[in-house]
């Protein structure tokens, strides 16, 4: 093993020659460290090398208000000192290096958007040291009122709200596939929706995210006197009643929170979740959490960002809505029996033929396409004969209910009215 001498420098006639190559070493390796400081901060060594599978997160930030702005400007420490500057790239470098080499890089990037309730690693001061919050001319869109001041105040950072600002993909259409699943990836919650505003706006005396952040819901606070409340989606022709129905029931969009007619919703990525959960109530644990704990925006219910659901809901209805698993099974026959008017709000059971319920219990129930052209005695027949007795005493009837009708109206079995029965 190569031993390192210091006699060159105690040596006055070699000194000289030590020192300058000394100096030279010095000089190398502190030009190769700015250089690499320098080359690694550029957009290029980001979306070209680190970032290269993931174009999604280059794509949108290209189309940004923000692509002239260097992504360390973000996503690293403002007024950092130097070493913490330097270990935030040197970890930031080995990570992506190795998920990079590995194929087990994120994708989407940042899926959960964590990141954006990180307060340390993006808080105000990220947005800040371009924006001044003291001389900018703030302009929200049409009919919102926006208080920064009071968001400040209870430690909202900037991206809580505006978590897409660099990497918006609202008319952006995603071209990355999960790696896991071969399909592409879901768009990222946007938290400048208004289902978003509700993980901390309520309208209940209780938080939607169970923390200490609970904002007002009345429409006042946040938008003016003469703004039109009512969504474009309950005007269309027939919402009430059918079209209210389908909205309540329909899939709910990851991005946004509001409901999908027509159109396939997201299901959050359990595994994604999950590691997030985790890795909060690691910190949480240790004392150390540093992330607002918030609902995500698709379990935010739509409705509620205007109704008091409980009681909106249950005052039309007169129960409890949508209607809970057990509804169909154990409570639905007895309500059917006293409030078969508030059945026909929705199901028009007392529509030709009791279409609805026909429809299930001779129908479905009992395996048997239902024909409401045609009155069910006549088709019960039939269907007893194809498919048995027992799946009628199985699922509703007891033996007497047939013996009653049947002694009562006397049928004539189908074979007694052929022509040539009697002979």
């Amino acid at each position: 093993m190569a031993k390192i001498s210091l006699a060159g420098f105690k040596d006055p006639v070699r000194r000289p020659r030590y020192l300058m190559w000394t100096g030279a070493v010095v000089l190398f390796l502190a030009a190769f460290i700015v250089a690499a400081i320098g080359g690694t901060s550029t957009y290029g060594f980001c979306a070209e090398l680190c970032h290269s599978v993931q174009d999604d997160a280059i794509n949108t930030y290209d189309m940004s208000s923000h692509n002239m702005v260097s992504c360390i400007s973000c996503h690293e420490p403002p007024n950092a000192n130097p070493a913490v500057f330097i270990y935030y790239k040197a970890t930031a470098g080995i990570v992506g290096a190795y998920q990079l080499y590995t194929k087990t890089n994120e994708t989407p990037l940042n899926a959960e958007s964590k990141l954006a309730l990180s307060k340390v690693h993006m808080g105000s001061i990220q947005c800040t040291q371009c924006h001044n919050m003291e001389t900018r001319t703030v302009t929200p869109s049409k009919g919102i009122i926006i208080d920064h001041a009071a968001h400040e105040e209870n430690e909202i950072q900037c991206t809580a709200c505006h978590n897409r600002v660099a990497h918006n993909e609202q008319s952006y259409e995603m071209v990355n596939k999960n790696p896991k699943t071969g399909v592409i990836s879901d768009k990222h919650a946007d938290f400048m929706s208004m289902t978003a505003c509700f993980r901390c706006h309520t309208l209940t005396s209780e938080s939607p995210s169970g923390a200490e952040y609970k904002a007002p819901g009345r429409c006042s606070a946040c938008h003016p006197s003469d703004f039109n409340l009512k969504p474009a989606n309950h005007n269309v022709a027939d919402f009430y009643p059918k079209g209210h129905a389908e909205l309540a029931m329909a899939p709910i969009d990851h991005s946004t929170g509001k409901p999908v007619l027509g159109g396939e919703a997201h299901e959050a990525e359990v595994e994604g979740e999950e590691a997030v959960e985790e890795e909060h109530a690691e910190e949480e644990h240790s004392g150390e959490s540093h992330y607002l704990e918030l609902a995500s925006v698709e379990s935010i219910d739509y409705c509620a960002t205007c109704h008091m659901v409980d009681m909106f809901c249950m005052d039309c209805h007169g129960m409890e809505m949508p209607h809970p698993a057990e509804f169909k099974t154990k409570t639905h026959p007895a309500l059917a029996a006293t409030k078969a008017d508030k059945c026909d709000l929705c199901h028009q059971t007392t529509a030709t033929n009791f279409l609805f319920c026909n429809d299930c219990h001779h129908g479905s129930k009992v395996g048997w396409d239902y024909d409401p052209t045609v009155e069910w005695q006549t088709q019960h027949a039939k269907t007893v004969v194809d498919k048995g007795v027992s799946i009628c005493l199985g699922a509703c009837h007891e033996q007497a209910f047939c013996v009653d009708c049947h002694t009562k109206l006397q049928p004539l079995p189908t074979s007694h009215t052929a022509a040539d029965w009697l002979h």
